[in-house]
């Protein structure tokens, strides 16, 4: 009886060996039988079987169990020697339980013979001979059977990697002893033998059966590159080589992939190849986001250690102007220099609010908007006179976004330039707005939730894909007098509104920028009030600045619209000013601090401390450049409005009259 290739357990039935009186229970006497003539009947069996005796010591093995052992004869041994395992212990009590029991006993197991390692199912059964119990051994060989097994789940386990794999060998072993140039040659020609889903699918397939067959060199886009990859593997004795490669094949686009060459072989002989291959695009996408985020962030330490100072000679400047405008009567000609002045350091402030945009204190001040009238007002403004017609498509139920309507316009207005640029002879902008619900684990790398995707589409000349890498980069342009600045600000602004913006080009087809904000559940708010300079209503007010100019401009602007102004240097002079004016009686109506004094305490520091002396004191924080996130969140800071530099008299005069207004002289401490 042979049990090899059977899946249900089988014992030798004894009762066809011996008559049934002999064998009427589970223990039966085999005392009227000759040894020899039971070693006979044991040894004529096909079935690798055991004779095992009281003392666990093998009594006898027949021809089938010493062929299966690697002509090993057991016989003197001891039972357990026979495992892998060495649980000596576990296999005596195994062997005492049978006998006690006098019951077939099944157990699957593997066992050693040298080199050689045997899945096994072994039957147990307790025999009689003479006045001896001994133990019945008979062994089913399952090697075959689990090595399928095996293979089947190795497959299923493979199929289900997130990484393609792939096998492959040459017709027949090939020696390791050749010259290198021989083995690299002769690699390139492996056939493919077995892959998984994943391989397949990176290579344009469906099924990894349609790939079997084809050569290792049918893989290789430029054989030039991978007979120097193969030779130097080979030369480094073919120790695990990685490497990434960006490939376009069937058509799909191109991705990057990493790639991991293994070797099969034994001392002699090159058995194959295993080939590890695993998409690493997205990650390739976040190491350049990353690279460009730090490149920003480069650029925002050099913009805060400008804006400050610059913005504040912009201030004396505008004020200046004002001042001397408002002193004396000027010729047309003269007003017009004036105003020419006056446009030229609102540009400057223009490329200051750019550069401060990607400092890490340039909060957006954000408010809800309708990112739909900020298209229309936009394409409309850029637009305007030139060969380019708009086309819009925006959804009517647009949602609201919150968003620093300045900056956000910046964003659009430097994409519509583009577009302009891109179509000198003229064309269509197609404008584009819709809601979009980002949900959880979305390609689109943003968070959760509700966003407004915005788009604008041009029909120009195109960008070519190395370019497009690199079009967010600050300072790379490929425009003659380009900054390098508009769409790397553009790219910082979304980010720090917590959206995205992205671009996607096709030379001679043309291009579209897209960009998303997070939506609000907020309504927009109706646009503020034009600002007037008039005469104030009176009132005590404590400025404080550590640049004398913007100091000495502020008091001059502030008395001539009939405040009284106190100047102080610092928050140190600032808050000893506020303690007189509390024991005198005199109460300041308005405080304006700078949050940024260098080597000395700021605004941020002041206001709380300020407030501990006068409780009803309104404080306006100014800077042109916040390193925190005072500005854009003023009233958790205990501040009651924002005076951003640089600013006119005009913007000065509104702040403090709304402040004022909100406000009157005389409130009591």
């Amino acid at each position: 009886m042979n049990f090899s290739g059977e899946k249900t357990s089988q014992t030798l039935d004894l009762n066809q060996l011996f008559p049934l009186s002999l064998t009427q229970s589970g223990s039966f006497d085999l005392r009227r039988i000759q040894y020899n003539s039971f070693e006979s009947v044991l040894q004529a069996l096909s079935i690798p079987t055991l004779l095992v005796g009281r003392s666990h010591t093998i009594e006898l093995a027949n021809d089938s169990f010493i062929s299966l052992a690697n002509n090993l004869d057991p016989v003197g041994l001891k039972f357990s020697s026979l495992f892998l395992d060495n649980k000596e212990l576990e296999h005596q009590q195994w062997l005492e339980h049978a006998i006690a029991e006098r019951k077939h006993h099944v157990k699957e197991t593997i066992l050693q013979f040298g080199d050689k390692t045997v899945w096994v199912r072994m039957h147990l059964r307790t025999i009689r001979l003479a006045t001896d119990h001994m133990l019945l051994v008979q062994i089913e060989n399952l090697t075959a059977e689990k090595e399928l097994s095996m293979s089947q789940k190795y497959k299923n386990l493979i199929n289900i990697f997130p990484i393609g794999v792939a096998e492959f060998a040459p017709r027949e072993k090939l020696s390791r002893n050749l010259r290198p140039d021989e083995l690299w040659r002769a690699m390139l020609t492996f056939r493919l033998v077995d892959a998984n889903t994943e391989f397949a699918k990176m290579h344009g397939h469906r099924y990894p059966d349609t790939l079997v067959g084809l050569t290792m060199s049918q893989f290789f886009p430029d054989i030039g590159k991978s007979r120097r990859l193969l030779a130097k593997w080979v030369n480094n004795d073919f120790q695990t080589l990685s490497f990434e490669r960006k490939e376009k094949s069937f058509g799909r686009p191109s991705s990057n992939f990493e790639n991991t060459l293994i070797l099969n072989a034994n001392d002699q002989a090159m058995l194959g190849i295993w080939w590890l291959k695993r998409d690493i695009s997205e990650r390739k996408r976040i190491e350049r986001e990353m690279l460009r985020a730090q490149k920003l962030d480069s650029l925002g330490l050099l913009a805060g250690g400008i804006a400050h100072d610059f913005n504040n000679l912009l201030t004396a400047i505008l004020g200046n102007i004002s001042l001397g405008l408002s002193y004396s009567d000027v010729s047309p000609k003269s007003l017009e220099r004036f105003q020419a002045a006056i446009s030229a350091t609102n540009r400057a402030r223009d490329l200051t609010n750019q550069l401060l945009t990607f400092s890490k204190g340039g909060a957006p001040l954000k408010k809800p908007g309708s990112l739909a009238d900020l298209l229309k007002e936009c394409a409309g403004f850029i637009l305007r006179g030139s060969k380019i017609r708009c086309k819009c498509s925006i959804s009517n139920n647009l949602w609201a976004v919150d968003m620093d309507q300045g900056q956000i316009s910046q964003v659009v207005n430097n994409l519509l330039i583009n577009a302009v640029d891109a179509m000198p002879n003229g064309g269509v902008v197609l404008v584009r707005a819709t809601n979009a619900d980002i949900p959880d684990n979305d390609k689109i790398p943003l968070k959760k939730g509700k966003y407004v995707k915005a788009s604008i589409t041009d029909k120009g000349c195109g960008i070519r894909k190395e370019i497009a890498q690199k079009i967010f980069d600050p300072y790379f342009t490929t425009k003659k007098k380009g900054s390098g600045l508009g769409l790397s600000t553009s790219y910082f602004i979304i980010k720090k509104h917590g959206g995205m913006i992205t671009v996607r080009s096709k030379v001679g087809v043309g291009t579209t920028f897209q960009f998303f904000l997070p939506a609000t559940s907020s309504s927009s708010n109706p646009s503020e009030e034009t600002e007037k300079l008039s005469v104030g209503a009176g009132g005590r007010i404590l400025f404080m600045d550590d640049d004398v100019l913007v100091r000495d401009i502020a008091v001059e602007l502030l008395s001539s619209l009939g405040y009284e102004v106190t100047p102080a240097c610092d928050g140190e002079e600032a808050l000893e000013l506020c303690k007189a004016a509390v024991a005198q009686g005199r109460l300041f109506d308005v405080a304006i601090l700078d949050l940024t004094v260098p080597g000395a305490m700021g605004g941020e520091e002041t206001a709380p401390k300020m407030l501990e002396i006068d409780s009803s004191l309104r404080i306006i924080a100014s800077s042109g450049y916040a390193n925190s996130m005072v500005m854009s969140d003023y009233a958790s800071y205990g501040f009651t409005a924002i005076l951003p530099k640089p600013y006119d008299a005009k913007k000065l005069a509104a702040t403090v009259g709304k402040v004022i207004a909100n406000n009157p002289p005389g409130h009591e401490g």
